[in-house]
């Protein structure tokens, strides 16, 4: 039987990453203005631009990479996502009870 440790081992290339924003927006800005790129190479600039963004906030909070990753993504924005539903359906409940009905005129069929 194989066990795999946990956590598993983070990739090298996070470790790799600069450090600063001023950087990263430079990398942005560099990308922005070059020509025939990919949708794909799109994607990993803003995957990577948004790991440095979490590498960054994790050390600035003291929680690091790892711990913020797990904040952000497994516990705050579940949370936001069920908490805007329920507000979504409230909000929907509470419009379909203040709808005033639309009252015909029995004489000529008019809305009132």
């Amino acid at each position: 039987m194989n066990i795999t440790a946990f956590p598993p081992k983070k990739p090298e290339i996070i470790d790799t990453l600069k450090g600063n924003a001023e950087e990263a927006l430079h990398t942005i800005n560099t990308i922005m203005n070059a020509k025939d790129v990919s949708f794909q190479y799109w994607v990993d600039q803003l995957f990577w631009f948004c790991v440095e963004i979490l590498k960054l906030g994790g050390e600035i909070t003291g929680l690091g990479y790892n711990l913020l990753n797990i904040i952000v993504f497994i516990i705050l924005q579940p949370a936001l996502i069920v908490l805007f539903f329920i507000l979504w359906i409230s909000a929907r409940q509470k419009n379909n009870f203040e709808k005033p009905r639309l009252q015909r005129d029995e004489r000529n069929g008019n809305v009132i």
